[in-house]
């Protein structure tokens, strides 16, 4: 059994230190039963410009990832936040899983391009998978969950648990919670995402609906629109109980080539472009 909670917060744009002292209160008054803490996409620094993203991205090997590790192991909590990645004077919406002994274990780089990631994030080249405490858990991004491509990448690395951080806003809040449930009844997994709810500085409003989700589609627990902590309990093991009768993965009649890798207890599906 695993339990989740998710922090549907708002930050402040830019506010790079605010927002994290914010995170690392959330963490420090987790419940002790939680097993992973999952907060919004970029949450350190809200959607970054071309004027600025010089300024919010930071590096995995900085401050703001160490500080998530300390905390991670000082609380006993895993911790899933997404981050505004620059690496080779490269800008990626990346998303990291902090294991509370080990420190970051799986980077994730968002694959599709939003209307503002267009041009100044480059695009991940892969989809990928890992074990922890005997659950193989996927990781998305927000636009990612839209397309079922991303779905059945994680369904074809055996994940059954798919994790999301998202940064919905209006009027695409129904998109999403519609796409999360299709994901997750499409893939035969238990699926969750976590976004952002208040106002950014461009006057966007955030959507929150923060969520668990069924391998039949259902929703276990939902958010409401305005800040929040939820906790929930779910075993994803109980997946396999969903695809006793029938199995979509294996059912198909169509299938497309790809390559699975493995690289430091990583499973990778790499996308050819």
């Amino acid at each position: 059994m695993f339990t989740l909670e998710l922090a549907q917060i708002t930050f402040k744009d830019g506010d790079i230190v605010g927002n994290l002292e914010k995170v690392v209160q959330i963490i420090r008054k987790a419940k002790s039963s939680s097993d992973i803490l999952i907060f919004p996409e970029t949450c350190f620094s809200g959607f970054p410009t071309h004027e600025n993203v010089e300024n919010y991205a930071q590096s995995l090997q900085g401050e703001i990832v160490k500080t998530l590790e300390k905390e991670a192991k000082e609380k006993g909590i895993a911790v899933l936040a997404g981050i505004c990645e620059e690496e080779g004077g490269k800008y990626y919406n990346s998303s990291i899983f902090i294991d509370p002994e080990k420190g970051r274990i799986a980077t994730y780089r968002k694959t599709h391009m939003w209307l503002t990631d267009r041009g100044l994030f480059t695009p991940g080249d892969r989809f990928i998978s890992f074990e922890w405490r005997g659950v193989r858990i996927g990781l998305l991004i927000c636009f990612d969950i839209e397309f079922p491509e991303s779905g059945r990448a994680n369904a074809e690395l055996n994940v059954d648990l798919l994790l999301v951080v998202n940064g919905n806003m209006d009027p695409y809040s129904e998109t999403h919670r519609t796409a999360i449930k299709a994901r997750a009844q499409e893939n035969q997994f238990y699926a969750a995402f976590v976004n952002r709810v208040g106002e950014d500085d461009f006057a966007h409003q955030f959507a929150g609906g923060s969520c668990v989700v069924n391998p039949f589609g259902e929703t276990l627990c939902e958010a409401g629109r305005e800040e929040m902590i939820l906790q929930i309990k779910i075993d994803p093991l109980k997946r396999r109980e969903y695809q006793k009768q029938y199995h979509y993965l294996n059912e198909r009649a169509f299938q497309y080539n790809h390559e699975i890798i493995y690289e430091d207890g990583i499973s990778i599906l790499k996308i050819i472009r």
